[in-house]
């Protein structure tokens, strides 16, 4: 299942333009000596507590003085264009985060959930407007305060918090351009069926995804797939019947249950 190199050249453009947008909006930017390459090494965040970490006491002290407000599933909390002024965490519940082109075509950046950091580009750099979407994936309750007042609570009421929340923070931002860094890649080097591949052994490591006697039991339609690896659902389609029919894994509907996991 290879592509054209016509083809792998635009889904190379597509992925490296929408990793530097990306880095952008996670207040970061690609500098011109950073890497985008096809590296087989993993690496991983820190599983040691960090000196900084923020505990249970910071957090509550942190939602005492933010607004909490409930979503329903598959909820567009902001769009491209939205005033661009709150900062949100997550309480409970997964969120999506999606670039959208003019076209509505829509390209998953993340998956993030309970004890995540949203929206905290206003924080560090000036912007008015967001530029992507926050989705709900499920139901979720999501606390919010505006950066103004977060900057006077930081110098005030939670100064003694504030380099937990900052260091937070910034480990949430590491992570993010860590994978947006590896979604290029694999946008640029990869075709559709290693792209989904990988993809499906990621969503294995999620809290959301249940042990099977044959390894992991995965939710999800052809339509995400499709907008986590950048295909077409067609596309995401024909990919699942080929590793099915290779013994990697079974799929039937909404249910993919991926071999040789966990």
């Amino acid at each position: 299942m290879r592509q054209s190199s016509q083809q792998r050249n635009a889904i190379a453009s597509d992925g490296l333009r929408v990793a530097m947008k990306t880095a952008k909006l996670s207040g970061l930017e690609c500098g011109p000596n950073m890497t985008i390459g096809n590296t087989t090494s993993v690496t991983t965040v820190r599983n040691a507590t960090p000196p900084l970490a923020l505990d249970n006491a910071a957090i509550e002290r942190f939602l005492a003085h933010s607004h909490r407000r409930r979503y329903p599933n598959r909820t567009d909390v902001f769009r491209p264009g939205d005033p661009a002024g709150t900062l949100y965490y997550v309480i409970s519940g997964s969120i999506s985060i999606i670039a959208e082109e003019d076209d509505h075509r829509e390209l998953v950046l993340g998956y993030f959930g309970a004890g995540e950091f949203v929206g905290e580009m206003g924080l560090f750099i000036e912007s008015d407007a967001r530029e992507v979407i926050l989705r709900t994936r499920t139901q979720c309750e999501l606390a919010e305060v505006s950066y103004e007042r977060l900057h006077q609570l930081l110098q005030g009421s939670l100064a003694s918090d504030a380099p937990r929340i900052l260091y937070a923070i910034g480990m949430q931002l590491s992570k993010r351009l860590l994978l947006t860094t590896r979604k290029a890649s694999r946008l640029a080097f990869l075709d559709v069926g290693d792209r989904i591949l990988r993809t499906l052994h990621d969503l294995a490591r999620d809290p959301e995804a249940m042990s099977h006697p044959q390894g992991t039991q995965l939710r999800v339609s052809r339509q995400e797939l499709a907008r986590l690896v950048g295909c077409s659902r067609e596309m995401a389609g024909r990919v699942l019947k080929k590793l099915q029919a290779d013994g990697l894994l079974h799929a039937r509907g909404k249910t993919v249950v991926l071999y040789g996991t966990r």
